[in-house]
């Protein structure tokens, strides 16, 4: 369908708010997302917060299944708390992890009000943890990664060794917010940097998004290893 924007998945996003080809990087990222997996079928983005990684990846992966590109989406996140194991909150595992899915829940209000439990209620959009990935192939999935920053190398080839061709397989996350301070290193690399290095010339596409969205406040506050690294050079 022809119209100003040239394609109409981008008046699909600004009528929810999100402009993207206001910023060349989003617009960038965006077209990873929307490629079909035979051109791009691994997309990484490690970006600050606030820069719309998570929500675009959200609605990319909610409009492929709107429109039947793909049978659901499912979202992944490591539920790791600052400096704590989830074993000490309350309720079952669902209860537990219910709180870190709230990115993935909200970004789908985007394209709906309600959309997320209709989804779910269908089998459409899943909201799971690592834990989970054992024994699952996944097929014809529109599949994000996110907080990938927190997650280690094996539960990363746990995910990744699930999926199939027919799978689009977005990772985002900050190498600014590693929540887990035991994660193991690979020279020097984290897990997700590892993966990063590995799909290098693969069918695989590598963003990094810059405008903090959120606001100076924000952006500031993530840029806080400047003044430690200030201080520990007194």
């Amino acid at each position: 369908m022809s119209n100003k924007y040239g394609d109409i998945r981008w008046k699909w996003l600004e009528e929810r708010g999100f402009n993207v080809l206001a910023d060349r990087h989003q617009y960038a990222y965006m077209q990873s997302l929307w490629m079909s997996p035979e051109l791009v079928q691994g997309v990484f983005c490690e970006s600050p917060a606030g820069t719309g990684k998570t929500v675009l990846a959200v609605l990319a992966g909610a409009y492929a299944v709107e429109n039947e590109e793909y049978d659901k989406i499912i979202y992944i996140r490591n539920p790791q708390v600052v400096g704590k194991d989830i074993g000490f909150l309350p309720g079952d595992d669902k209860d537990k992890t219910k709180p870190f899915m709230q990115p993935f829940v909200k970004a789908l209000e985007y394209v709906k009000p309600g959309t997320f439990e209709l989804w779910s209620g269908i089998e459409k959009a899943f909201a799971i943890t690592p834990t989970f990935e054992r024994g699952v192939t996944y097929e014809n999935a529109y599949i994000i990664l996110d907080e990938a920053q927190s997650i280690s190398l094996g539960e990363l080839q746990t995910i990744y060794t699930r999926v199939t061709d027919s799978c689009k397989v977005v990772t985002t996350g900050s190498l600014l917010q590693i929540d887990d301070p035991r994660l193991k290193r690979y020279g020097g690399l984290t897990p997700f940097e590892v993966y990063m290095k590995h799909f290098e010339g693969q069918r695989a596409t590598f963003h990094k998004l810059e405008t903090n969205y959120r606001g100076w406040f924000s952006n500031h506050a993530d840029a806080v290893k400047d003044t430690v690294k200030l201080l520990e050079s007194y």
